[in-house]
């Protein structure tokens, strides 16, 4: 086993250890996480497993299955009912990342865990891209007719897809993103970002979790990765 697997291999046995009992995991797609055999887990997605072929054509044949269908901002679960929470490469596609963290929180049994793990667009497709602020997703929050999602999709095929502005085959892709509601990464982040979320949900909401595992992007683990653990 290369260097880079085994070391991310070592790290998920770490963060295992905080996934005990019954959770969710919220958008695995194609890549499961490894909870150990003792805890239960479902894999929810917003859509059916025909819906993912379509939407994902590059993965047809590999998505998994999911157990429920819902959105991550309205899970279909009692208050404090889960032992734990995954959210891989999740929190980025999400129109209001606030929303959803206040929601998985709400979500989690007294000692549950969330797992987080956010890209670092330093190191990824999203790096000529601007960095999402903390100022703007308060501001969305409490004002969502303010979210402006042709400005995020127009950025995406511009600054991803490396479309000129203006152009027809630019409107079109535009237009085809917004037609189906392509999952594009609405925000992108840095390390210091995404501790500045977490710090803002504990000071200003009260939030009464506490950052059990706080991983930095690495050459071999391009991702920052959290532990969230609620408060008795």
């Amino acid at each position: 086993m290369e260097r880079r697997a085994l070391l991310r291999t070592l790290e998920n046995r770490l963060l295992g250890r905080y996934l005990n009992g019954c959770g969710i995991e919220i958008g695995a797609l194609w890549r499961r996480f490894p909870v150990p055999s003792r805890a239960r887990v479902w894999q929810l997605d917003r859509l059916g497993a025909d819906g993912l072929d379509k939407h994902y054509p590059e993965l047809r044949g590999r998505i998994l299955l999911p157990d429920l269908i819902a959105d991550a901002m309205q899970l279909p679960v009692a208050p404090a009912s889960l032992d734990f929470l995954i959210a891989s490469h999740v929190l980025e596609h999400l129109q209001s990342p606030l929303a959803a963290l206040r929601v998985w929180y709400e979500a989690l049994a007294p000692e549950g865990a969330l797992l987080l793990k956010v890209p670092d667009m330093r190191h990824t497709f999203d790096a000529n891209r601007s960095r999402t602020l903390l100022a703007r997703l308060i501001d969305e929050y409490y004002h969502p007719e303010k979210l402006d999602f042709r400005s995020h999709y127009c950025d995406w095929s511009e600054k991803v897809g490396g479309m000129s502005p203006g152009t027809p085959e630019f409107e079109r892709d535009v237009d085809n993103l917004m037609g189906v509601k392509y999952s594009i990464h609405f925000n992108v982040w840095t390390d210091e970002d995404v501790w500045e979320i977490i710090d803002f949900t504990r000071k200003e909401w009260g939030l009464d979790w506490r950052p059990a595992v706080f991983w930095r992007s690495r050459f071999y683990r391009k991702e920052t990765t959290a532990i969230l653990v609620r408060a008795k």
